[in-house]
């Protein structure tokens, strides 16, 4: 077991010379097992090992006998432990979650704060077995190819280095080791969570068609994550191909292969903030033919308008307050900051900056900055005409839900300058003119 974690950790990267590493100790086979094992590896690797430790006050005596556990561990073998208590139920209620999502959410919150504080890995005890109980669980729920992958062997800060381990193999690696554990009672319970019921009565009969399961189902891992990651690829240059001002070309990401559209799909909404199932991706693939819209898991919103496809947020965004256009201001909307400054003759005048300049000349006491109001009016540098200002955006094919929410910088119905759009012939910059506003936006996150 020991030379299959040391080739785990090597192959996969999980770890580097002179890592600070924090064990999620539960207390179980599986958690003890990894902290016997790194230790083992900590001057090969030159290690520093803490542990970690979520009591979660749900099974009265045996979670406190866990903590006393788990305590009495670490004393014994000289590492730092980290202990959270919680009382996760009564959480759980308050919040209107179900205990075990409270649980797990209290538990990487406590390793995401320890893993900063500490710069160190969090090492979880994930192990072959849980990765066939995922695999499983996830078929069963609706998943993606990348959910058939299963449990990763890292993201961002946590790693697994157990995950080429079966269950059977840390339970024959404490008995010739003489290595005590404690025993969770509720994993023995099919009532107390889905992932029991895989565990106690679909995976052992499966187990017992084959002796190879556990090398069979590593192997079929492998060939998935080199799809995957070759789909992965793949997407990633078809989206960088299709990307356009508000979102991704329709026509364009229809044209690569449906495997490859599908995995794109999915990453547009798992960087959105949204969660999506295989059937939601199969809908989105089929608004990039036709046009629609989807609802997503999470408040969120898949649009494909105008050959355009993004993913909205279905959250309403704050009314905006009207504010006198001045220089110096600056506030926050919509996750973004807007800066106004000034431009004199004495700077070079930048012509790349020339739509989102506003000459004095055209700034007056009642010009102010707020979103559109009915009646706007727009005139295209250029062009000799005006229209109304929710016409042109149109004709621009800024999505709808961003045209009343965009800010204007307006006097009176007259605007002289429009977000996403620039500015207008009534308030664009001369090139003669000496002084002039211009406005800076820097993107959030989630408008990036």
């Amino acid at each position: 077991m020991i030379t299959k974690v040391r080739r785990t950790l090597t192959a996969r990267n999980l770890l580097k010379k002179g890592d600070r590493v924090i064990v999620a100790l539960s207390g179980g086979a599986d958690s003890v097992s990894l902290l016997h094992v790194l230790l083992t590896l900590k001057d090969e690797f030159e290690l520093t090992i803490m542990a970690a430790h979520v009591n979660h006050n749900l099974r009265g005596e045996e979670s406190l006998r866990d903590e006393a556990f788990v305590a009495d561990l670490c004393e014994a073998e000289g590492v730092e432990l980290f202990v959270r208590n919680e009382d996760v139920n009564a959480l759980a209620i308050k919040q209107k979650k179900s205990v075990e999502l409270c649980a797990r959410e209290i538990r990487y919150e406590f390793f995401e704060k320890l893993s900063k504080a500490y710069n160190a890995k969090v090492a979880t005890a994930h192990t072959l077995s849980d990765s066939e109980e995922t695999m499983l669980y996830n078929v069963a729920r609706g998943t993606t190819l990348h959910g058939l992958c299963s449990i990763p062997y890292k993201r961002d800060y946590i790693i697994r280095p157990l995950l080429d381990v079966s269950r059977e193999e840390v339970e024959a690696f404490c008995r010739e080791n003489n290595i005590d554990f404690v025993q969770d009672s509720t994993n023995f319970s099919e009532e107390v969570c889905k992932r029991n019921k895989i565990r106690l009565s679909i995976l052992p009969p499966l187990r017992s068609l084959n002796d190879g399961f556990h090398p069979n189902f590593y192997n079929l891992r492998e060939d998935l994550l080199c799809v995957d990651d070759f789909l992965r690829y793949s997407a990633e240059e078809a989206l960088k191909a299709s990307e356009c001002k508000f979102g991704f070309d329709a026509s364009k990401l229809c044209s690569y292969h449906r495997a490859v559209v599908n995995y794109a799909l999915a990453l547009i909404v798992s960087r959105s903030g949204a969660k999506a199932e295989n059937r939601h991706i199969k809908l989105c693939s089929e608004l990039l033919r036709i046009g629609g819209v989807v609802a997503l898991i999470g408040n969120h919103t898949a649009v494909c308008t105008q050959g355009i496809f993004r993913v909205v947020s279905d959250v309403k965004n704050e009314d905006f307050q009207v504010i006198p256009f001045r220089e110096g201001l600056s506030f926050v909307y919509k996750g973004s900051e807007y800066f106004v400054k000034e431009i004199t003759g004495d700077n070079k005048f930048n012509k790349k900056l020339a739509s989102f300049c506003i000459g004095y000349d055209k700034i007056s006491d009642d010009t102010v900055i707020r979103t559109r109001h009915e009646g706007d009016t727009f005139s295209p540098i250029g062009r000799g005409h005006t229209k109304p200002l929710r016409k042109l955006q149109n004709e621009l094919k800024i999505p709808a839900e961003k045209r009343d929410t965009n800010l204007v910088v307006a006097t009176g119905s007259t605007v002289l300058w429009a977000e996403d759009i620039g500015a207008s012939a009534h308030g664009v910059m001369d090139k003669d003119a000496l002084n002039g506003l211009c406005i800076y936006i820097k993107r959030g996150e989630q408008n990036a």
